[in-house]
């Protein structure tokens, strides 16, 4: 998996821990050294107290996640390196669907800017509840790379245990657990009609070692993050999801969230290995 996918996937991955847990990537916000312009410092409740304003926060995100069975939006992921002044934004959509026995995701970047050059270039991230396949437009190859074994059951977009968290569905036990949870003033930055959770990563846990304080900014209206930022330890750059144009429920078919047919692309399978106990028996 390249290194843009995995960045992708850990942005939406964060998104999903911010949602629920407020924390999911909207800390990404918060490189080495802070930028200009940066939102003020939150207040965090006092250890083993919540603050009734987040604990509200929470209920609210959990309740909707809790009704979600599709959600479509148009999604905007920035990625930015202060060592080298450098920014990348993709621009695409996003869909997700609740399915059996694992929920599904697709991921279509249309448009890549990079120094003020815009290439109307696509590529595709898309988990089917067993594989995780990825492509571009200037590539000849198709990788699936297999995630769950057939008919398996696995909480892959759990925060802290798959390898996509997403923002949306996450249980608000899950994000106390993994976060210290925090509501921070309103920024004149912030995504309009929203409130803004900082979540930092509880200290020896994997997410401490991989992120920085994850901002998420929730909807007050659709009780869903509309932004999440975060930033990631081991390359040191900041990463940032923003959501809009966001449909529920608008009874999606599972086509939608298929890799579309390129039969001039070869595919290169990567299954998982073979099952210890599987192997002992043969």
């Amino acid at each position: 998996m390249n290194r843009i996918a995995r960045s992708i996937l850990a942005s939406a991955t964060l998104l999903a821990a911010a949602c629920s847990l407020a924390m999911a990537i909207a800390s990404a916000a918060e490189p080495a050294s802070k930028p200009a312009g940066s939102a003020p410092a939150p207040s965090s409740a006092p250890v083993g107290r919540i603050d009734p304003a987040i604990d509200r926060i929470l209920d609210r995100l959990e309740r909707k996640g809790d009704t979600v069975d599709s959600i479509e939006a148009a999604i905007e992921f920035t990625k930015i390196d202060p060592a080298l002044d450098e920014t990348q934004e993709y621009k695409g959509i996003l869909r997700f669907k609740q399915a059996k026995p694992n929920p599904r995701f697709f991921i279509r970047f249309d448009e890549h800017k990079q120094d003020k050059v815009v290439k109307k270039k696509k590529q595709w991230h898309v988990f089917d509840g067993q594989w995780y396949i990825e492509t571009r437009d200037d590539s000849n190859v198709i990788t699936k790379r297999q995630m769950v074994r057939p008919g398996e059951a696995l909480e892959v977009f759990k925060l802290g245990r798959g390898p996509f968290p997403l923002p949306f569905g996450q249980k608000k036990a899950d994000i106390l657990n993994l976060f210290s949870v925090a509501l921070a003033p309103p920024g004149p930055k912030d995504p309009p009609q929203t409130d803004h959770l900082a979540c930092t990563p509880l200290p020896n846990t994997d997410l401490a070692k991989k992120y920085a304080t994850v901002h998420l900014y929730i909807d007050r209206t659709l009780d869903l993050p509309m932004r999440v930022q975060t930033v990631e330890k081991e390359e040191e750059k900041e990463i940032i999801a923003s959501f809009s144009s966001i449909r529920l429920n608008t009874g999606m078919v599972t086509s939608q969230l298929d890799m579309p047919n390129m039969p001039d692309k070869q595919i290169d399978t990567i299954p998982l290995e073979a099952d210890a106990k599987d192997g002992a028996s043969r």
